[in-house]
């Protein structure tokens, strides 16, 4: 690493600059992050970009060279964040929809476990790519969060990972064809808004 600070400003001039960084500034900043498609291409919020670039900064990961404007300078670490992710996240599984995640229209074309269905891998791919259980278990977590106001949503998700056919959720879960319907649909809908480009399975922190 060049520690060169004639060349490159150190740890205490960046934080300053930092310090400096207007409100104007990080609001066009975010949005030129989005516009680079940051959550399409990787998941990650503009303000996670935006996190990276600036931890990026402080620990000199990536030096900061004193000829290069503040703006400039986020500009060009968050394409790079954004392209790092992208050719990370390419390798990794297919995002699943809601619909392959939770609904299954017809009982006898569900994936025989939990697991497959998530995953829509085979087991070799799970482990080459370093994905596990607990990474699906974690966000089977955050969707059932969405609903924990919610016990109809939350009996239905619940009855639906454990593979359990539209009858047998309708004893389990005291439903009237009528509020399976409207349940179903409010899972839908709202995963579908909390997560508009599928489920990140990637880089799930516990």
């Amino acid at each position: 690493m060049d520690t060169n600070t004639e060349t490159h400003f150190s740890e205490i001039e960046v934080q300053d600059l930092l310090d400096n960084l207007a409100e104007p500034d990080i609001v066009r900043l975010l949005q030129i992050y989005r516009t680079l498609g940051c959550t399409a291409r990787t998941g990650l919020a503009e303000h996670d970009v935006f996190g990276q670039v600036v931890m990026k900064a402080l620990s000199l990961e990536r030096r900061w060279p004193r000829d290069v404007k503040t703006i400039s300078f986020f500009i060009e670490t968050g394409k790079s964040v954004i392209s790092n992710e992208e050719e990370k996240h390419s390798k990794l599984l297919v995002t699943p929809t809601i619909d392959e995640l939770l609904i299954t229209d017809d009982d006898s074309l569900a994936p025989t476990s939990a697991t497959a269905k998530l995953s829509h891998a085979s087991a070799e791919s799970v482990i080459e790519h370093g994905q596990s259980e607990n990474l699906i278990a974690t966000w089977i977590q955050n969707i059932k969060q969405l609903f924990e106001n919610d016990p109809e949503a939350d009996c239905f998700i619940t009855q639906k990972l454990n593979e359990q056919k539209k009858s047998r959720i309708l004893t389990l879960c005291e439903f009237t064809d009528q509020v399976y319907r409207n349940v179903e649909k409010r899972v839908k809908d709202k995963v579908r808004k909390r997560f508009p480009n599928g489920l990140p399975w990637w880089e799930v922190e516990s």
